[in-house]
């Protein structure tokens, strides 16, 4: 189906007809998100300077912190506009066992991922076509992580996840070491 400029345009979200979660999720999650981000402000705005507010190392978890607060805070107000109203949900829409357990596994891999970084710590330096890198415990540990989340998420095949995950995890890499000269957890 084709559509023309007199057609209304409906966002849907990432997944079309899945439709809104019930007001008390949302209103919970909205309250962790904004305490999340306060927690995050406090945290940046702590941080030492050594010049001026550009070179400020809390600016971007700053701004990133506040922008996920006021994304937050209209997610409880819609929440609450919808509780208001008496929406409620279904008693078979309340939980999906696949989902959860997708849950799960994303949180237990975003765990092994924090942990691999801590004790796997490992720097190897070498030049490639006379460009000096660094090789970290990040980019095996990442290209792994990446490729679990992919693979759990979306189950398309092993070699494009495998590509994928490698390929953003080498340009990752690449942009912190080189343009922006800040080192990757997962070294000394």
């Amino acid at each position: 189906m084709t559509h023309t400029p007199d057609d209304p345009v409906k966002f849907e979200g990432e997944e079309a007809g899945a439709g809104l979660a019930a007001p008390g999720l949302d209103l919970l999650a909205a309250g962790f998100l904004v305490a999340l981000s306060l927690v995050v402000m406090v945290a940046s705005v702590r941080l030492p300077v050594p010049g001026d507010l550009t070179t400020a190392p809390g600016l971007l978890p700053l701004l990133t912190a506040a922008s996920l607060a006021i994304m937050a805070v209209l997610l409880g107000l819609s929440a609450m506009t919808r509780w208001r109203a008496g929406v409620v949900m279904a008693p078979e829409d309340a939980r999906d066992p696949a989902e959860d357990r997708r849950a799960l596994l994303l949180a237990a891999t975003v765990a092994v991922y924090i942990a691999a970084l801590q004790t796997l710590a490992f720097q190897i330096y070498f030049t490639l076509a006379g460009i000096s890198l660094i090789l970290s415990a990040f980019e095996p540990v990442t290209v792994i992580a990446l490729a679990t989340i992919i693979h759990v998420s979306w189950r398309g095949p092993l070699w494009i996840t495998a590509l994928i995950s490698t390929g953003w995890t080498l340009a990752l890499s690449l942009v912190f070491q080189k343009l922006f000269a800040i080192p990757l957890p997962g070294g000394f």
